[in-house]
């Protein structure tokens, strides 16, 4: 099991443990379990039939098990969502649940297609939020929730070198005046990585933990950015809403840099993470 994300974690005896109860009524015990270590709040333990995903601290069980429900209660999609195989468990404080396991490629057969992916988003941004609303995450979590301007400008600006602050408020100024735009159910992380693909076509949606009441543009933002798409966005969203996607890309590198502070990130995590912000801020700024 890799542990190069230093992210904080139960050790491997209640991992195990969590692993055996998540999947205790679902069928025969899992010979081979494949972990996925990348995620911030939840490490994943896959089977060939499960998906486990395990709070990394005690404290974080609320909040997987928050997402869960919003995932459960998800109308029919036309890609699949990983939805629940067995009540959840805890072991010593740690949560865990058993999901199913979704299977396809995360990249697709060919290049990603704009007409694909816009499909995914607008049937995303036409779910009914009112059913889900008890479910939901605070708009803008990741970097402050309704606090978020206050966090970039306050907290985040003060990081970065001299010459790139300027820079730093102008994009924070732009979001700022997209503040009143139309929301709706926003999956709020269509990175590349939560998409998977059978050939070239969508075939499920993971990871819902940010799903809030949001401008549709931050997921335009996201899937442009991850899938390289800004030339074709005319293709994903009409032109109101990729301007103010583009509002919201100008502050990803912002936003990374706020969700390092706001997890109390160690301060040599922190400086790598505004090395890498302020890398990009210069290459978008040339």
């Amino acid at each position: 099991m890799a542990h190069e994300t230093r992210y904080p974690r139960p050790d491997q005896p209640t991992l195990d443990a969590l692993v055996a109860a998540a999947l205790a009524d679902v069928g025969p015990p899992a010979r081979d379990v494949e972990w996925v270590e990348h995620g911030s709040n939840t490490l994943v333990a896959l089977t060939d039939r499960a998906a486990v995903r395990i709070a990394r601290q005690q404290q974080a069980g609320g909040e997987v098990l928050r997402a869960q429900r919003l995932v459960d209660a998800l109308p029919d999609l036309p890609f699949d969502v990983p939805r629940s195989l067995a009540a959840p468990v805890k072991i010593d404080g740690y949560t865990a649940l058993a999901t199913h396991r979704l299977h396809g490629s995360p990249q697709p057969t060919t290049r990603p297609d704009a007409g694909a992916l816009r499909e995914v988003l607008d049937a995303v941004h036409e779910i009914d939020a009112d059913p889900l609303e008890p479910h939901l995450a605070p708009r803008r979590a990741f970097c402050g929730g309704e606090d978020w301007e206050a966090t970039l400008r306050d907290r985040v600006v003060p990081l970065l070198d001299a010459d790139l602050q300027g820079d730093a408020v102008r994009r924070i100024d732009a979001l700022a005046a997209v503040e009143h735009a139309p929301r709706t159910v926003n999956h709020g992380d269509l990175g590349s990585t939560n998409v998977l693909w059978h050939g070239d076509r969508n075939g499920a949606v993971l990871d819902w933990d940010l799903t809030a009441r949001e401008d549709p543009a931050e997921d335009v933002a996201t899937v442009a950015a991850s899938f390289d798409l800004w030339s074709a966005a005319g293709a994903l969203a009409d032109p109101d809403t990729v301007r103010r996607a583009r509002s919201f890309a100008g502050t990803f590198p912002l936003q990374v840099v706020a969700f390092a502070l706001l997890q109390d990130r160690p301060d040599d995590e922190l400086a790598r993470t505004v090395a890498r912000a302020q890398r990009a801020l210069r290459r978008s700024g040339a």
